[in-house]
């Protein structure tokens, strides 16, 4: 009879554990263990995510330290009420614009996560398939895509009602104010992402940071457009019709893509 080779490369060595009964019970019971789960996907734990952020914490860094007297000038501009002369163009610069736009995309981009992780708990996004990056790149867009529409509206409905020089320094205080709204909400779109049970807290932050937002353009609304004392209404009228029907048509397609 041949030697099992194969028992006596498994064999172990006689201990006082496997010598005792509950080891000799224990050996031969059946194995009750079930395979680990997988971990759920979340989008904080994405690291195209993560990159993404630390790209977009880099740029806002830039562009504060490059613009933060530039931003200075026009913020004291935006809450000045009297006619400014000797600041309006001194504090300029070329590249105002190009920042106005990165920090706007900034604003759209948190505003696009936010939509994205809502989108990952109720439809399930798992690894296991092609993840749908597709969708984040849609919301930036569609909400870049508002924030231009409500310019152009603006600028549509103005250019009927009042003189040119009032309806630039509306424009360009609407963009402003718009564009430094990165510096608020792209702190909560990491507290929505990288905090657990934040639903609550999130929405609370989304909703005071949206009400300051539309009162200073009501404010610059009232300083910039003089009326007489029943116009006063009219232009409230005014502001909150440009601002609602924008948003009721944002909420309509969310709703359609929800569906979908």
């Amino acid at each position: 009879m041949s030697p099992d080779y194969d028992s006596i490369m498994t064999a172990v060595d006689s201990n006082v554990i496997n010598r005792s009964e509950y080891y000799a019970i224990g050996k031969g019971l059946p194995d009750h263990g079930t395979p680990m789960a997988e971990r759920p996907y979340t989008v904080g734990g994405d690291n195209y995510v993560i990159v993404g952020v630390l790209v977009v914490i880099l740029m806002l860094a830039v562009v504060l330290h490059r613009s933060r007297l530039s931003f200075f000038y026009r913020m004291k501009e935006f809450f000045a009420v009297r006619r400014q002369f000797a600041e309006e163009n001194i504090q300029s610069s070329t590249s105002d614009s190009t920042n106005v736009f990165l920090l706007t995309s900034v604003c759209a981009l948190s505003l696009s996560l936010v939509l994205f992780n809502r989108l990952s708990q109720t439809m399930g996004f798992t690894p296991a398939y092609e993840m749908p990056y597709w969708l984040f790149a849609a919301g930036y867009v569609l909400f870049v895509a508002l924030i231009y529409f409500k310019a152009w509206l603006y600028v549509l409905v103005n250019w009927v009602f009042f003189d040119r020089e009032s309806n630039k320094k509306w424009i360009s205080g609407y963009l402003l104010l718009t564009a430094l709204l990165a510096y608020l909400i792209f702190p909560v779109s990491l507290i929505d992402i990288f905090v657990a049970n934040s639903n609550l807290v999130v929405a609370i932050s989304m909703f005071i940071v949206i009400i300051a937002y539309e009162m200073l353009l009501l404010f610059r609304l009232f300083a910039i457009f003089r009326t007489k004392k029943y116009g006063n209404v009219l232009l409230f009228l005014y502001f909150c019709s440009v601002e609602m029907v924008p948003a009721i048509v944002l909420g309509h397609t969310l709703y359609l893509l929800k569906g979908n």
